[in-house]
């Protein structure tokens, strides 16, 4: 039965989905060939963040493409590490499990999967608002990761990368190509 309640209060189906899940979901028999694929992809992704950026700002749809869901507020409290620990572990890999291994994973036809995780994911992240242009660009290239090997993990290490790196790698990009309106 789908709706049965273990001792813990956790449904037991949504527990053994990600039981099963979070088990093939390893680092055996990584490879060099996938951890160079890996790489590219997140380059890919930092390179794609920019572009977005210079895109939206450009066409002047929003003024700065920061998101602020309070969340600014709250972890700029923190120190630097402890920030960086929930930015670039905790919260990939929860919001992994979630969209990309959980919703992708229980939904049976694909394409459609892949839709309603991006969807989801960016929409959790932004609301309905311009801000979900950057968001879901970047969470169709997460879940296209994932989809590629269902391996929650690797799009963790993307989705890690946009959170400690994204900002920096913007900088970094514009003082070569000076895209950006500032």
């Amino acid at each position: 039965d789908l709706t049965t309640i273990n001792d813990f209060g956790i449904n037991t189906h949504f527990y053994n989905c990600l039981e099963a899940r979070i088990s093939k979901n390893t680092l055996k028999n990584w490879d060099l060939k996938r951890i160079f694929w890996l790489m590219g992809i997140v380059f890919f992704t930092l390179a794609t963040n920019y572009l977005v950026t210079v895109l939206v700002l450009k066409t002047q749809i929003i003024s700065s493409v920061t998101s602020d869901t309070g969340m600014s507020d709250i972890l700029g409290q923190l120190p630097i590490f402890v920030k960086n620990i929930i930015l670039g572990i905790i919260v990939p890999l929860s919001e992994e499990l979630l969209f990309r291994s959980y919703i992708f994973g229980s939904i049976t036809n694909k394409k459609v999967a892949f839709l309603i995780s991006s969807v989801l994911f960016a929409l959790v992240h932004t609301g309905f608002s311009w801000y979900l242009l950057p968001y879901l660009i970047l969470s169709f290239i997460i879940t296209w990761v994932y989809s590629k090997r269902n391996n929650f993990i690797e799009s963790a290490i993307v989705h890690s990368s946009v959170n400690l790196f994204g900002g920096s790698a913007i900088k970094l990009l514009d003082t070569f190509f000076k895209l950006l309106p500032y």
